[in-house]
């Protein structure tokens, strides 16, 4: 199993099940750009991995997901149109088409924070269980836009 910079891949916790741990936890696992790169490769490694049968997302430290890191997703990026426009493409590609259409169960353990574009991978799976000190929200409200990076394209 190849080994990435923002995630961690744990085959077989249980038999037939692999655990996939977003691995930022001082950004309190917010997703960026490389984090997006290392999900898409990951997910396609696993997409045909005969050892994994279940496969289940939760974050390291004390979130499941801050949302997307606002600096480098965003900031660092708003004079590179080409860069962000593959980072967004990435973004939505693994969260709404791959993740959503993983040919294998999906379970999200959200543990700690879940917040903004943290929902998109939890509405993804195909079950989602919160542990009893979840943290669950939508600040993107605060500022008028679509909450979630809610991006999906229609299912084909």
């Amino acid at each position: 199993m190849t080994e990435y910079e923002t995630i961690r891949i744990e085959r077989n916790a249980a038999p037939g099940v692999t655990l996939l741990t977003f691995n930022r936890p001082d950004q309190r696992n917010a997703m960026n750009p490389q984090l997006h790169e290392d999900m898409t490769a990951a997910l396609d490694e696993l997409w045909y991995d005969d050892d994994t049968h279940v496969l289940v997302l939760t974050g390291e430290g004390t979130a499941f997901s801050a949302g997307m890191d606002l600096k480098q997703s965003f900031l660092d990026l708003q004079d590179k149109p080409k860069e962000y426009e593959r980072m967004l493409k990435q973004a939505v590609e693994w969260r709404g088409r791959t993740l959503r259409l993983f040919p294998k169960p999906t379970i999200a353990m959200v543990n700690g924070f879940c917040f903004g574009g943290g929902f998109t991978q939890l509405i993804a799976c195909d079950f989602a269980f919160a542990a009893e000190d979840a943290q669950f929200g939508l600040s993107e409200v605060n500022w008028g836009i679509l909450p979630a990076g809610l991006l999906f394209e229609e299912a084909g």
